[in-house]
């Protein structure tokens, strides 16, 4: 079924009566204070996630779990007597990404409020999954990209939590990445579809070959050039957790109109924001302050191959050692008609990372896309707002509780 939302159509059909519980025992005790002082140390600019959880009111858990490669990947749990749900962050970003807007715009937060079982995800390499068993040097720690998280992150997590809770499936909502990581896993390890109930996928990124954002062309071109100069001097890693950078961006982006400026700026050749003011102003202190959370070099690397080859692919090791690990000279395609699992995706026409071309020929290779919704360009919602925009309730977490609930 395909819904297509435009500027005068988005509203729905009455809910119906929610079918988990809604008395949830982390019910909100206090509500969100849109100021913010940088004196103030429990200011949501401070705070990371288990802090953020924890000061509106809920009952935070931390739970690790050891994939078959020896990496500890830590999520946190806001527990429930109802279904998980797995929460699912994009790429250089962490479990803040699902509560930093608070109580009243993050969907982790309203569907602890129905008495779902809440589990949010950090990436390995990221600032809170940074561990391993071994004892490993920085150059083996961080070989890795998207393949890993999708073959051994999500497979160990969703195990955990379903013998954890004692269910044998789970509902999957994924942003970006997120959607890109669950794809390699139902294609690389086709068991797990049989584990999920429903996967909610928000701008979905697997072919990127029509990206609109500026100097990807001149990034491309020139990404074996960087990744040998990156390893060369021993830098593994990109875009790790700063704490004094990130406060500092994150006064700048409140500093008057001048900083509001250059914050506005920054969103627009980073994220395609060409109207600040979608991304809920208040919070964009909080929002600087808590991205970027660190991604390896190899998964970036494994992005920007994506987009050169124009295919949805594993990663390229060159045709000699590819031939070794795949038999062939050039890396396989991810097979996604093995993706049987039921799909729910949403896309926007003024995506410039999930592009309306690239997502219809997505489309095209699923086998179970249930429903997908599409914001028409007139609505002007991009990739960010996806999970931290100003219309985030009515665009997407209203909808995403309808799905859950049988309702869309």
């Amino acid at each position: 079924m395909y819904f297509r939302l435009v500027a005068a159509d988005i509203t729905h059909r009455s809910p119906s009566k929610v079918k988990v519980s809604s008395s949830s025992t982390n019910r909100r005790k206090i509500k969100s204070n849109n100021s913010i002082d940088f004196k103030d140390q429990n200011s949501d600019v401070y705070l990371n996630s288990l802090q953020l959880i924890s000061k509106y009111g809920y009952t935070p858990e931390v739970q690790t779990v050891i994939t078959s490669d020896g990496y500890l990947v830590k999520s946190y749990r806001i527990p429930n007597s109802g279904p998980p749900v797995l929460l699912v962050h994009g790429i250089g970003d962490s479990s803040d990404s699902w509560l930093v807007l608070g109580p009243s715009r993050s969907v982790a937060f309203q569907l602890s409020d129905l008495g779902y079982d809440v589990w949010i995800y950090n990436a390995r390499g990221n600032k809170y999954s940074q561990g391993h068993v071994k004892n490993l040097n920085q150059k083996q720690y961080w070989n890795f990209s998207n393949e890993e998280m999708g073959t051994e992150d999500l497979p160990a997590l969703i195990d955990h939590i379903l013998l954890t809770t004692s269910q044998k499936r789970l509902s999957y909502i994924g942003f970006s990445q997120g959607t890109t990581n669950f794809l390699i896993m139902c294609s690389m390890r086709p068991e797990y579809n049989e584990k999920i109930k429903k996967a909610i996928l928000l701008a979905p990124v697997a072919w990127i070959s029509n990206i609109k954002y500026p100097f990807m062309d001149v990034f491309a071109s020139n990404i074996n050039l960087l990744y040998s100069f990156f390893n060369g001097i021993g830098v593994y890693n990109l875009f790790s957790d700063n704490v004094f950078l990130n406060l500092y961006h994150a006064k700048v982006c409140q500093d008057g109109v001048t900083g509001q400026i250059l914050c506005a700026l920054e969103f627009y050749i980073a994220y395609g924001i060409k109207n600040i003011k979608n991304l809920y102003p208040e919070k964009l202190p909080v929002l600087a302050s808590h991205i970027p959370a660190g991604i390896s070099t190899k998964t970036f690397v494994h992005f920007f191959q994506t987009y050169l080859s124009k295919r949805f692919q594993r990663y390229d090791y060159g045709s000699k050692a590819n031939q070794l690990i795949y038999s062939s000279p050039v890396p396989p395609n991810y097979n996604l008609s093995l993706v049987t699992a039921p799909l729910y995706i949403f896309y926007s026409d003024s995506d410039w990372f999930s592009t309306t071309v690239d997502v219809k020929n997505l489309l095209s290779k699923l086998p179970n896309v249930v429903k997908y919704v599409n914001f028409n360009e007139s609505l002007d919602f991009t990739h960010l707002e996806f999970i931290y925009g100003a219309r985030i309730n009515s665009f997407i977490n209203d909808k995403i509780k309808m799905i859950l609930d049988n309702r869309l």
